[in-house]
């Protein structure tokens, strides 16, 4: 019997279970993760942390069927928001035999954009106008397929990517390179700043806090 869903642990001499339709939750020694594939990649993140003794441990992955997408599609896609860096707008990746860029037409404004999805859309990437790059409580709801998603902001000024995978409600953060072939210039990928604190020691957790409190007592004194 297909079941939509499969249910997997990761023992020491490989996975014991059965397989999904559509995905797998799959329980490991550092805790429960879900894996997917589809037509354009495989990936697995990670839902809940924790630790079972006596599994073996798993880690984020993510494997692109055909390829890194060449540097030059997200440059044209950066190039298309730059023409009016005051408003939401969204471009995407496609891969239809080649990876293609596609910039729909859209009700952009300040805060939001209108458009249509393209069926075989890899990435989606939405920009922000002059705010941050982050991924709002809205992005959350409305990231729930089996793709790549991206946000850019700060385009006022010296822009800045963040990008995760999704698998049906679940994200983790991915590098420009770990998506991208060739190199990110002019534009500041966050998830360098994520990995320096979430992978950082107690100590150096520590120093990291110390340093902004040290600043944040400075300008409280001024």
């Amino acid at each position: 019997m297909n079941r939509p869903a499969g249910y997997l642990i990761r023992a020491k001499d490989g996975l014991h279970g059965v397989r999904g339709m559509f995905f797998d939750y799959v329980l490991a020694e550092n805790g429960v993760f879900i894996e997917a594939e589809g037509p354009f990649f495989a990936a697995r993140v990670p839902v809940a942390k924790g630790e079972v003794r006596g599994l073996a441990p798993l880690e984020p992955e993510l494997v692109l069927r055909h390829g890194l997408i060449p540097q030059h599609l997200f440059d044209q896609g950066m190039d298309s928001m730059l023409v009016d860096p005051r408003i939401e707008q969204y471009v995407a990746v496609l891969f239809r035999g080649d990876y293609e860029l596609y910039v729909p037409e859209q009700e952009a404004g300040v805060a939001s954009t209108r458009y249509i999805v393209a069926d075989d859309t890899v990435l989606d990437l939405h920009s922000h106008g002059s705010g941050g790059a982050w991924f709002s409580p809205t992005d959350d709801k409305d990231e729930l397929g089996l793709k790549i998603f991206g946000v850019v902001g700060h385009l006022n000024g010296r822009p800045q990517v963040k990008l995760r995978v999704g698998i049906y409600g679940y994200h983790h953060p991915v590098s420009w390179d770990e998506v991208f072939a060739g190199s990110l210039e002019g534009v500041d990928d966050l998830l360098d700043e994520d990995t320096s604190i979430a992978e950082a020691s107690d100590d150096e957790l520590f120093g990291v806090f110390a340093h902004h409190l040290r600043k944040i007592r400075g300008l409280w004194r001024r």
